[in-house]
């Protein structure tokens, strides 16, 4: 729920009064609010969030993602497919977009989804929603100051996220009351716009269009039937009978696709459901017998069998059976040697047992086949520091922090390899960045000025640090419209 909240906290903001007279260039949006400044906001947006609600950062889900979201992207109507994604640590369905490219999703949206095409169908009306500017266009649209509003709708938030949600709830309906009916009408307005403007995403992206229209009623029959609260997705995209068929006849204009899946997107979602799974053990159980069943089968589906056998050998390591383990996770070596996750799970299951060796020389084999892979890379620095490389496992860090963005808890990894290498500056700077990644600025900028002195014999470095120190003293105005 605190991500929905949060969702609604941002058209509410008002504008400061200079902006607003900013000449009408182009697209209207951009005097409401220029594409750089939503930039600005998403960014601090998000470091607000990282200090609220706890996230994954599993290289090898965010690599899986982050590709299934610039293959979108990149045929979609963005100017800009530069995104930065979040996955909250969390088995409930949600996703949302956020001004500045940030795209989120809970954890929970693959327990949920059956296929790639009904993700792919739910990042493409997230997607829409950042392409056609309906942050900047609520801007626009709203006619009242909403300080009130805003300070109310934030003090909720918070007693939801920390008394209760019971709590939160009661503040949150007096401050939604007054919000509701003017926002309605226009909330309703750029949902039709994101699924038909994602639909034309699926369609130029390769994907079968169907699978938005399926992801939702697969929704709407879960909650019609669960008779429980329905989802933070479902209050934020609220699904109708109407809406499906509207999708489903969007749909058929479309020339017929079979809606296959990818092999990728089950390896994630058993991934996933390793992961939450609240009693590994009846799983487990579960997964043997239906391998038991698909064994008895001739030329059975490979789609079926190997993201099987991956989901057991994650099970396997979860429970501590490593031998079970790494017997799966071998067989689908040999049988599929260029597939990254078999070999990162092997990796997995070394590191586990504290095989460290055994478990770099895996890894070091999968840098081979992609040597700029993050997620190879980021499990390689975890494996060399552990085996007590730090030197090595800096050289990598820094590689993967140049390049991707998605996991901010890298800078801790690099803090601590500084720590073992008795290197305090390295330690300070490294655990600035983090705290600052993470929304905790005032401690952010104290780990700085312990560096300073650390740093007078090098101007450069002085200079960086104190660059930096200001960097984030400003920062402190990017909410600011």
């Amino acid at each position: 729920m605190l991500l929905s909240m949060l969702l609604w906290l941002l058209p509410h903001v008002p504008l400061k009064a200079a902006e607003s007279r900013l000449p009408t260039i182009g697209d209207r949006s951009n005097a409401i609010i220029s594409p750089e400044r939503e930039k600005t906001v998403g960014t601090a947006w998000l470091r607000m969030l990282r200090a609220q609600a706890p996230t994954i950062e599993d290289p090898l889900l965010l690599d899986y993602v982050e590709n299934l979201l610039l293959r979108l992207a990149s045929n979609s109507e963005l100017k800009d497919p530069n995104l930065s994604l979040v996955i909250v640590n969390s088995s409930e369905i949600n996703a949302f977009a956020v001004p500045g490219g940030i795209i989120g999703i809970n954890a929970g949206l693959f327990l949920y989804a059956r296929n790639e095409n009904e993700l792919a169908g739910v990042l493409a009306h997230e997607l829409a929603h950042l392409s056609q500017r309906h942050f900047a266009r609520g801007l626009e649209n709203q006619k009242a100051n909403s300080i009130a509003a805003l300070s109310a709708l934030l003090a909720s938030v918070v007693l939801m996220s920390t008394v209760g949600a019971d709590a939160g709830m009661a503040a949150l309906a007096t401050t939604q009351a007054a919000m509701i009916d003017q926002q309605l009408r226009f909330s309703r307005h750029n949902e039709t716009e994101a699924d038909e403007v994602g639909m034309q995403t699926l369609a130029r992206s390769g994907m079968a269009v169907s699978g938005m229209a399926d992801f939702f009623e697969q929704m709407s029959k879960a909650n019609r039937f669960s008779g429980e609260t329905p989802p933070d997705f479902l209050l934020t995209h609220p699904v109708t009978e109407n809406r499906i068929t509207t999708a489903r006849t969007r749909a058929g204009r479309y020339p017929p696709k079979r809606s296959t899946d990818s092999l990728e997107f089950q390896l994630m979602k058993y991934r996933i459901t390793s992961r939450f799974a609240k009693d590994p053990s009846a799983l487990l159980k579960q997964l043997e017998a239906q391998r038991a069943a698909h064994a008895q089968r001739s030329n059975s589906d490979s789609l079926l069998n190997e993201p099987l056998d991956y989901g057991l050998a994650l099970l396997y390591l979860r429970l501590y059976q490593f031998d079970k383990a790494h017997t799966l996770a071998s067989k689908l070596i040999r049988e599929r040697p260029e597939r990254l996750a078999y070999r990162l799970a092997e990796a997995e299951i070394y590191l586990a047992e504290r095989k460290f060796p055994e478990g770099i020389a895996t890894l070091n084999a999968a840098k081979r086949l992609s040597p700029d892979n993050p997620a190879v890379n980021t499990m390689l620095a975890e494996a060399q520091l552990r085996a007590g490389n730090p030197d090595a496992t800096i050289v990598l860090l820094r590689q993967v922090l140049a390049r991707h963005h998605s996991s901010p808890s890298l800078w801790n990894l690099l803090a601590e390899s500084y720590g073992k290498k008795g290197d305090r500056l390295g330690v300070y700077q490294a655990q600035s960045e983090y705290l600052f990644e993470h929304g905790l600025l005032d401690r952010a900028i104290e780990q700085l000025t312990f560096a300073l002195p650390l740093a007078t014999r090098n101007f450069e470095a002085t200079a960086r640090i104190q660059n930096r120190i200001q960097e984030m003293e400003r920062s402190r105005k990017d909410l600011e419209l």
